[in-house]
């Protein structure tokens, strides 16, 4: 478990034992062979596979904000270009000395049930489910409990080990409001870094720096764990009908004057088209093969593949490219003629907006979506331990909690 967190790729070969976590560590079928644990084998590949990702995503997220330069391997996709240009041009120069672009991240997998280990989503700006894993581990082995509770340290450790920590300086947890759907979640946070919840009315920038105002007293503020979308976060750099944003903090953040995680900038890593790119990523900045495969992806932008979406709807799922502004998914195995008229139309209007899958053949028999959490917060840190759902058909996870 030591050296599969080193992030030597050779390291998924290393154990041919079956050593196992039980169907109460993992509460969903999978793809092992007995069906119902998976293999050190497969978890030192899907660590191993994760930590190339967030070392490639963070190099080439490096290029486009610090170095204000878009990759070569982005250059073919027009719209992808346009929305980084468009963001780099709302930061300016950043003038910070380094950025963590994954503090906490999340990747859903799909586990086949011959076992294949593929990439269905990722999110690298405000990732959700530590809280369930927490009450799930909650009823379960103790071998998890030690997992999840690594993580937490690490969390917290590069929260409080911060070059900017100083004796009178706090850490706080951005949080938009308190019937935010995600409250649960970022009490979990801001105990996990020992840290108070705090909303943009709380927060001032004055002088620099940023202050949590409480009653007569303000405190200086070296870290902010944002709860709150990119396009929410800044008034003064996003958009300016923000209630729930601290008006410059994008710019003290850039003048390296606070820590802000997971930073302005990272939603970008959440973009379909973008995932799609990391295994080039992978190769350009790591010089290695990725562990990992990504599920096949196609942008509906082109009128080729709307043409193959039309005439076979069938057999793919249709869902919006950028997911922290979802519509509702189309399945073309399970949708009506009326809804499939429907998904076409919408598509022909934007269909730079759409991207299509093809559906998962086995995912009624067997395969399940596996959700894991990482952190790039002092190095790459991944425990073995994840949320177990059944997927729907393109792989991506079912909403059915009570299943998980």
């Amino acid at each position: 478990i030591t050296a599969q967190h080193s992030g030597n790729s050779q390291l998924t070969t290393v154990s041919t034992c079956p050593l196992k976590y039980s169907r109460a560590d993992l509460p969903s079928p999978t793809a092992s062979g007995s069906g119902d644990s998976l293999y050190f084998r497969q978890w030192a590949q899907i660590a191993c596979g994760i930590r190339q990702r967030m070392e490639a995503i963070s190099a080439c997220l490096d290029d486009v904000f610090k170095r204000r330069a878009i990759p070569d391997l982005l250059l073919g996709n027009r719209s992808l270009c346009k929305m980084l240009q468009h963001l780099v041009g709302q930061f300016g120069e950043v003038s910070r000395n380094s950025i963590s672009w994954g503090w906490l991240a999340s990747t859903d997998l799909y586990i086949g049930s011959d076992g294949q280990i593929t990439v269905i989503e990722q999110n690298l700006s405000v990732p959700t489910g530590m809280e369930l894993l927490t009450r799930l581990i909650g009823r379960s082995r103790t071998i998890s409990n030690i997992a999840l509770n690594d993580l937490n340290r690490w969390l917290a450790d590069s929260v409080a080990k911060s070059g900017l920590t100083t004796r009178d300086s706090i850490a706080v947890v951005l949080d938009p409001c308190r019937y935010s759907p995600t409250i649960r979640e970022n009490e979990l946070l801001a105990r996990t870094v020992n840290a108070p919840l705090a909303q943009a009315g709380e927060l001032v920038v004055r002088n620099g720096v940023v202050e949590l105002v409480t009653g007569m007293k303000r405190t200086r503020v070296h870290t902010v764990v944002r709860r709150v979308d990119d396009d929410l976060l800044d008034p003064n750099c996003f958009r300016p009908d923000s209630l729930v944003g601290v008006p410059g903090l994008c710019k003290v953040w850039r003048n390296g004057a606070v820590n802000l995680v997971n930073p302005p900038g990272s939603c970008v890593a959440n973009i379909r088209s973008f995932t799609k790119l990391v295994p080039a990523m992978i190769r350009e900045y790591l010089n290695e093969e990725p562990e990992l495969e990504i599920a096949a992806l196609e942008e509906c932008s082109s009128d080729t593949a709307i043409q193959r979406l039309a005439k076979n709807p069938s057999q793919f799922a249709v869902r919006t490219n950028d997911p922290m502004h979802p519509t509702r998914p189309f399945f073309g195995n399970m949708a009506t003629a009326s809804e499939t008229a429907a998904m076409l139309n919408a598509v022909r209007h934007e269909p730079g907006k759409f991207v299509m899958r093809a559906l998962m053949p086995d995912a009624d028999q067997g395969g399940f979506n596996l959700r894991v959490f990482s952190s790039m917060g002092k190095g790459f840190f991944m425990p073995l331990c994840g949320i177990g759902r059944s997927c729907q058909a393109d792989g991506g996870a079912t909403l059915a909690i009570n299943e998980d």
